[in-house]
């Protein structure tokens, strides 16, 4: 909006400078004129620095409006103050420090104004104080930390210090480090760039750079004086040399110090996470010998810069210092080389009885940091039963089969934004799995929300009104039964149409969505100009803002911060505002939560809610750390976990879709990162008991916590030392056919009932095979019930029973000839085949059952429509293997009964479907035609003729 104001301000500001650089030639002296040049300079960063106050200013008022919406202006001031802390700091000590080394280096240079060398070395330590802002988060926790009562095996440290503390200090001795290496650069290139040559120490008539060479240089008397100018010089800037590379080698020692701690981190062997055999009893003795050597070596320099005869007495020959820097060259390079010996030459061979303590460490540590252990987890044995299923088996566990999902949520979501888009603006964010009350009974339903993309808008119709005012939200949901399916197997809808028709608890008073997964863009409501609704017939229904969401732009200089953000002078000449008007920013909902909670890693899946008055979204939490001792990172299928080795689902955030209001629950309040935070911000989060009943019965196990914790459990469910050392017994996540391709089977939502309970519950499986193997190893759970949310139940199947894995199962669909006809002929020209989601489900007495849905997607709509529904009895050794156009035919097959409703492949293609099929194959028989390929033209004459000869 200031973009003019501004450039017009340094324009201004840069006419002095202007004028200078025009008369250069005339100006006088150079000194003089490079002095003016300085104070031409001196204009223009005034008025830069005024924009960037002014800026500040705009920002920090937009950042207290929008947080003080929330309720959370404490939390924004508290993160100011943090921020503000460390760029002072920075600031201060690094201006001053940089500034005095500057000065001393450019005192002997009489073009340098005696007040750049400070200009510049405060600039650069605001430049590197801003950059450091970001650091409040670590200081945040660090300022937060109390002890858990847990401590390393080596040092005896508490976890806090590693999980709170240790960041912390790694910050601040980098940002040292960078420091001084930049300052001594500079003092180099000062020195040896622009100093006079005459007066160096190795120019010294007494400087001798070999034994055998006793030659002297020999000074005239007219040059003594300037020699000896020099020399003095020369002799500060050595001095200063030495006190900078002395600090520099004090600090890598205590980075040195610091990174003791990080070998029970992350060590140097293979096969340990953690502290090895060799990390314990040589690598820490070999960084202590280092850190001596540092200090050391700091002391010597030190004492040279402070003694002149010391300093001379080095400076003159370098045989005085090539004695000291080769012992230090030889006590660090054997510091360095002899733990890699002793561990190739000593440990290698024993490798086995040596590490055993250290696996157990490693094994231990990694469970409990990835929440694999203790009372949390259940690991039982789960022998499938080789009883074939009967009909009492499938009365017996009718409320699983009832909501045994065939809809495969990348299938429904294209099919549903066909039937339930209702206009080209409205877009789906992703479909959702969940549990609701509907008659009476506990149902599991994929739902998701109807919102608003004015991306989709026609061209004419995207002006600014419309974009900023008018089309303001999305409305809706649409939910529908996981395994329910009309006559032309389209999904059934529970949730639907604008207004919204919805069954048991899916229903709510109001169904806009202002804050969305989705949503980018902010909006103004309670404008003069109605809001858009929803689409009634020819007409639209019309509606104004009645939430609490939203900055009032009440004043003159609310608006003109809003202003800054993005729509300038609108604001102003605009006659659509009002003081009751409102702005809604940042309304997409990870946005939202990002911005509050920086400290916190949230799920790529948020999913929404309906909670009686209106819609929420769930987002689920991390906390995670790379420092916790003991534990292997983590380099699976999530790029986001990358290099963590910690990780916590302690907070739920809820964000609501109409008023925007964001509310962090801690579900986990052992977890000593979340508890600093909320020490010091109390007000942002609330404890799990506070979260509204209607609310709590719709948490979910993660999906994102649950995948790390399943691919680390493939290995770190070998609790012995010898089994685990040799990775004879590791798991890892099957592979499955979607579309046409091979893909990791995704964890799946399910309502099933495990062993031993005594009813169904909503859980999150995921099936794990033997590595490199299609045999099924056994089955992880994540409960999300009621008391036992936040658990997980490991089944383990017994040693030399073979279990069909997910991928065997789709092997032994396409060699069936029952099934490879119909599939091949589907897959062919205006059609092809998708295989959804391969779910397996245990049922009571320990039987386990397989289901895929199988779509056809017509070429012409892209819409895929449920053809086949595949229902597997997998067996110890065996397995049977049925399919139908309904899941409940397909169980009527696999017990031997006939099927009720079962259709051939042909008759359950609709006509539309048909005929864009012989379409297709008329017009690529056509081409075949036109270029003389007679044979194809046959081939293709055979389908058509097989296609319209099916009845």
């Amino acid at each position: 909006m200031f973009l003019t104001a501004y450039v017009a301000l340094i324009l201004l500001a840069a006419f002095p400078l202007v004028r200078t650089l025009l008369t250069s030639g005339r100006a006088g002296p150079p000194v003089a004129w490079l002095h003016r040049l300085y104070r031409d300079l001196g204009y223009v960063a005034a008025a830069v620095l005024m924009i960037i106050c002014f800026e500040t200013a705009l920002t920090i008022s937009l950042q207290n409006y929008w947080f003080g919406e929330l309720g959370q202006a404490y939390r924004y001031w508290l993160a100011l103050g943090l921020r503000l802390a460390v760029f002072l700091t920075i600031l201060i000590l690094l201006g001053i420090f940089l500034g005095y080394n500057l000065r001393a280096l450019c005192r002997p240079l009489p073009a340098v104004p005696k007040t750049a060398p400070w200009v510049a070395a405060f600039i650069f330590a605001a430049v590197v104080g801003f950059a450091a802002t970001a650091l409040w988060v670590p200081l945040l926790g660090y300022l937060g930390a109390s002890p858990t009562g847990t401590t390393d095996p080596v040092f005896g440290k508490d976890l806090s210090f590693y999980l709170l503390a240790l960041p912390w200090y790694d910050a601040v001795v980098g940002i040292i480090i960078t420091v001084l290496v930049i300052t001594l650069a500079l003092w180099a290139v000062i020195g040896l760039g622009f100093y006079p040559s005459a007066g160096r120490p190795w120019n010294h008539p007494g400087f001798r750079f070999a034994s055998g060479n006793h030659r002297l240089r020999v000074i005239d008397a007219d040059d003594a004086e300037t020699w000896a100018d020099s020399e003095a010089i020369w002799r500060r800037w050595l001095r200063q040399g030495l006190v900078l590379a002395g600090l520099f080698c004090i600090v890598i020692g205590l980075a040195r110090f610091l990174g003791r701690f990080h070998l029970v981190i992350d060590g140097h062997s293979a096969v340990v996470a953690g502290g090895s055999y060799v990390d314990v009893n040589f690598w820490i003795p070999a960084y202590e010998l280092i850190m001596a050597c540092w200090f050391i070596a700091a002391l010597i320099l030190l004492a040279a810069a402070c003694l002149p005869r010391l300093r001379g007495w080095l400076a003159l020959r370098p045989s005085h210092w090539i004695l000291p820097c080769g012992l230090f060259a030889a006590l660090y390079v054997g510091a360095v080389a002899v733990p890699p010996a002793i561990e190739r030459l000593y440990v290698g061979p024993n490798q086995i009885t040596l590490e055993r303590p250290f696996v157990l460490r490693s094994i231990a540590g990694t469970r409990e940091a990835y929440n694999l252990d203790g009372p949390s987890v259940e690991e039982k044995e789960f022998a499938v039963s080789a009883a074939p299923l009967t009909r009492a088996d499938l009365d017996k566990n009718g409320a699983t089969l009832q909501d045994a999902r065939i809809w495969d949520w990348r299938a429904l979501e294209p099919q549903l934004q066909q039937i339930q888009g209702l206009r080209p603006y409205y877009r789906f964010a992703g479909v959702d799995i969940d549990r609701y009350m509907i008659d009476g009974a506990e149902r599991q339903v994929m739902i998701t929300a109807r919102e608003l993309d004015v991306d989709k808008l026609p061209d004419p119709a995207k002006v600014w009104v419309n974009l900023a005012l008018k089309y303001t939200h999305g409305y809706g949901v649409v939910a529908v039964p996981v395994n329910e399916m009309d006559g032309r197997g389209n999904p059934v809808l529970w949730a639907h149409d604008i207004p919204i028709k919805a069954e048991g608890d899916l229903a709510v008073a109001h169904g806009a969505i202002y804050y969305g997964a989705l949503t980018q863009d902010r909006v103004y409501v309670r404008t003069t100009e109605k809001e858009f609704d929803f689409p009634q017939g020819q007409a639209n229904a019309e509606t104004v803002y009645d939430g609490t969401g939203g900055i009032a732009l009440s004043s003159f200089w609310r608006k003109l911060v809003v202003a800054n953000e993005g729509d300038g002078l609108r604001l102003f000449i605009s006659g659509y505002f009002t003081p009751e008007s409102r702005v809604l920013l940042r309304r997409n909902i990870v946005e939202r939560v990002e911005r509050l909670a920086p400290f916190l890693i949230f799920d790529h899946d948020p999913y929404i809610v309906a909670d009686g008055d209106h819609y929420s979204f769930i987002i689920d939490a991390y906390t995670s750390s790379t420092n916790y001792p003991y534990s292997e990172s983590y380099q699976g299928s999530l790029s986001r976990f990358h290099g963590r080795n910690y990780l916590r689902n302690s907070v739920k955030a809820v964000v609501d879709a109409y008023n925007g209001a964001a509310t962090f629950y801690v579900f986990d309040n052992r977890d000593p990162i979340v508890k600093a935070y909320w020490r010091l911000l109390p007000g942002l989060f609330k404890d799990r008991s506070e979260m509204p009943a209607k609310l709590q019965r719709h948490i979910r196990y993660p999906e994102d916590l649950f995948t790390v914790q399943a691919e680390m459990y493939g290995t770190y469910h070998m609790t012995n030392p010898t089994t685990f050392y040799n990775r004879e017994d590791r798991w890892e996540v099957p592979h499955e056919l979607y579309r046409d391709r091979e893909v990791e089977v995704i964890p799946y939502y399910v309502i099933a009932q495990l062993p031993a309970a005594k009813k169904p519950e909503f859980l999150l499986m995921l099936p794990l095979s033997v590595a490199g193997k299609n045999q099924m190893a056994g089955w992880l759970a994540g409960l999300s019930d009621g008391k036992n949310y936040g658990k997980m139940v490991a089944f383990r199947f017994p040693k030399g029973t073979f279990i069909d894995g997910p991928a065997q199962v789709e092997s032994r669909i396409n060699s069936d000839s029952r099934f490879s006809r119909d599939l091949t002929l589907w897959d062919q020209h205006g059609s092809r085949v998708i295989r959804g989601n391969l779910i397996v489900l245990p049922l009571s007495g320990n039987q386990l059952i397989a289901i895929e849905p199988v779509y056809i997607e017509a070429e012409q709509t892209r819409i895929p429509t449920l053809a086949r529904v595949v229902l597997a009895q997998l067996l110890p050794d065996d397995r049977k293997i049925e399919w139908a156009s309904s899941l409940k035919d397909a169980e009527d097959l696999l017990i031997g009964a006939p099927a009720s409703s079962a259709v051939s492949s042909a008759e359950f293609e609709n006509a539309a479907d048909r005929l864009d099929r012989v379409r297709a194959i008329f017009q690529e028989m056509q081409r075949q035609y036109a270029n003389g390929n007679f044979t194809r033209y046959g081939e293709l004459l055979q389908q058509l003729e097989k296609l319209l000869s099916s009845p």
